[in-house]
């Protein structure tokens, strides 16, 4: 493959070792780029803009935010093509766990959700809420995490002592993995007392005790959507359609109907 040049990336937060950065790095070594990753704790046009900077001083070709936090139209930077990651159907894959659970006859499915200033977050909560209103079912208070284990366990022991709990749908893989060792420290054993589903398909989600139940993204297939829109108007070509990348429910041991 011919090296074609250097895109640059600006990553903010957790995104910066994320499976969104390394589906993009498979793709670009696809497409013979390489890649410039600048890191940056804060967001906001002001963060934004000064790690462009920092970039457009290296010459890079085309630069790819990844922000969860961020809209479809990031601010311009002179000169240099800047687009967002492309992401996978969050408010899809929502639906698919909160249907797999309803499906499963339980009344009602609970939702850990992730920050709510977050588009992500937002788009997997909406797809909950409404699968559920959508199966006639008693909507339930969200239980608010950070994205965090740690987060999760605290949800995990305010639902351990909420009377009916059965179903829980986390918004992350990560708050998945504390609940069910908040369930367990409570008695609670998955699938037999409850049944969980997470959302990302992290690599270690099929080695959580129990296996965990999630909605896999295809990174690599967004980062490539992602560099067809970067690479397109690098090009000065027309910009291909931006399409969500389908999320597949991929069922583990955390959701089985084993209960007895």
């Amino acid at each position: 493959m011919v090296r074609r040049g250097t895109l640059g990336v600006i990553a903010t937060g957790s995104t910066a070792a994320g499976p969104v950065l390394h589906g993009l790095r498979a793709a670009a070594r696809e497409a013979g780029y390489g890649l410039s990753v600048f890191s940056v704790p804060g967001r906001g046009e002001a963060a934004l803009a000064a790690a462009a900077a920092g970039l457009r001083l290296q010459g890079v070709a085309g630069i790819v935010v990844l922000d969860p936090h961020l809209a479809a139209s990031p601010p311009p930077v002179p000169g240099i093509p800047l687009v967002p990651a492309a992401s996978a159907d969050q408010y899809e894959g929502a639906r698919r766990a909160t249907e797999h659970l309803m499906d499963m006859g339980h009344p009602t499915v609970w939702h850990v959700g992730g920050p709510e200033d977050g588009p992500i977050a937002r788009a997997r909560e909406l797809g909950w809420r409404e699968t559920l209103e959508r199966y006639g079912a008693e909507v339930p208070p969200v239980v608010r995490g950070d994205w965090s284990a740690r987060s999760g366990y605290r949800a995990g022991q305010s639902l351990a002592v909420e009377a009916g709990v059965c179903a829980v749908f986390t918004a992350n893989d990560h708050m998945a993995l504390g609940l069910l060792a908040a369930f367990t420290e409570a008695g609670m054993r998955v699938p037999r007392d409850a049944h969980v589903v997470g959302f990302d398909d992290v690599p270690e989600a099929a080695y959580f005790a129990p296996p965990l139940t999630t909605v896999r993204q295809d990174f690599v297939a967004a980062g490539r959507q992602t560099l067809a829109l970067v690479t397109a108007r690098i090009d000065g070509s027309p910009s291909p359609v931006r399409e969500m990348v389908a999320a597949e429910l991929v069922v583990r041991e955390s959701s089985r109907p084993t209960r007895v």
